[in-house]
């Protein structure tokens, strides 16, 4: 059987890999890689700050594609200056949501039309909903993908819940209904939101979940007493390492047992130096921050999608001890981390895996042997989509 050709369509750059969504996206173009598709790239480039310059040489100059994506109508225009004034003034509720296409330039359908006249794909696959846009112009017979990576439908929630008062993409259920009505396929990044995404799109629509797939290390409990977060700068993890250091980190400092707590990731840029804690910054491989890490945590207490850092977490088999919104959408029948809303049973679950062995031995080779299970999920998921 002849290769598959895929077209992943996406605004985010992938390279350097730094944010969750860059991981997200270069996790399923080598999942696409390596289920033998042949895999080029579109570029929407909206952001006059991001160079794709890394991502094209990532991808491959023949399969490389980029079309500006910074007009919007004149509607959407004034729109955004009345929403940037409304965030000065601090007034809440006018325009708070969007609507799907808003992200769109509207010369992208000529465009697109052009494009796949030139190129021909059995898969097109589009990287977020407010990039769905061009599915219209995909010709028939021609698999249609969204890869949602979140809700939007509960967006504005989140970010009111940490006080967030800017105004970012969110969407009404019936709008997100809308966009995803585009698809023959919707790809949710964990089970819950795949649920939620049933109950709103059309039977024509199939809903499958593809997590993340990430190397897998063997089950190891390092010898060191270090403590690691790993984070992007996003509202939700500064909310987050914040409450652990202000409320649980003191707690833990009482236990009496020996640790350093360690961040990386471009949180740094983002937290006051302290020293309660080491700034690790941005690092060049993530895998010797974990490999360097005896417990990982994942402190978020808000979000929506999946908590990337918990799975990268556990693909390197770390003890986790994370929120319950770190686990959210991640089932097993077996403990793969220590998960509490409590401050105090938050600080005791890392005094355990500090100082026991046996206790983070045991959520190490947990965390293996669902890593596994939840790979072949994954790639049975995609096989399923591409074949169709």
């Amino acid at each position: 059987m002849a290769a598959k050709r895929i077209l992943f369509i996406s605004e985010t750059v992938v390279i350097p890999i730094e944010r969750g969504n860059r991981k997200r996206v270069y996790n399923l173009v080598n999942l696409a890689k390596e289920a033998g598709c042949e895999v080029d790239f579109l570029y929407l480039h909206t952001y006059s700050n991001e160079d794709p310059a890394k991502t094209r040489e990532w991808i491959g100059e023949d399969h490389f594609f980029t079309v500006e994506n910074k007009k919007r109508s004149f509607g959407v225009f004034l729109k955004r200056k009345v929403r940037k004034v409304l965030e000065i003034l601090h007034i809440p509720g006018l325009f708070k949501y969007f609507s799907v296409d808003e992200k769109m330039d509207p010369a992208i359908d000529g465009f697109m039309k052009d494009f796949l006249k030139e190129h021909e794909y059995d898969v097109v696959w589009i990287e977020y909903i407010f990039n769905s846009r061009p599915l219209l112009s995909v010709p028939e017979g021609v698999v249609k993908v969204i890869d949602t990576h979140n809700a939007f439908t509960f967006k504005r929630q989140m970010y009111e819940a940490v006080g967030y008062r800017n105004y970012e993409f969110a969407l009404t259920k019936e709008e997100e209904a809308a966009g995803l009505s585009r698809a023959d396929w919707v790809v949710a990044i964990q089970e819950e939101e795949a649920e939620f995404f049933r109950t709103i799109v059309p039977k024509t629509t199939k809903v499958r979940t593809i997590g993340e797939n990430m190397s897998l290390k063997e089950a190891a409990v390092a010898k060191n007493k270090n403590i690691l977060f790993l984070g992007s700068f996003y509202v939700v993890n500064r909310e987050g390492i914040k409450h652990f250091t202000d409320n649980i980190l003191p707690i833990l400092k009482k236990k009496g047992v020996e640790f350093r707590l360690q961040i990386a990731g471009t949180i740094c840029k983002h937290i006051p130096d302290s020293p309660d804690y080491e700034k690790l910054g941005v690092v060049d491989d993530v895998g010797d921050a974990y490999r360097n890490a005896r417990v990982v945590i994942n402190p978020v207490r808000y979000g929506t999608g999946l908590n990337i850092k918990t799975i990268e977490a556990l693909s390197y088999t770390k003890p986790l001890v994370s929120h319950s919104i770190g686990v959210r959408g991640l089932r097993s029948d077996y403990p793969i981390a220590r998960v509490t809303d409590d401050d105090e049973e938050f600080a005791d679950a890392l005094a355990e895996l500090l100082s026991d062995d046996e206790k983070a031995m045991e959520l190490s080779a947990n965390a293996e042997r669902f890593m596994k299970e939840y790979q072949k999920k994954n790639l049975d998921a995609f096989d399923e989509i591409i074949s169709s």
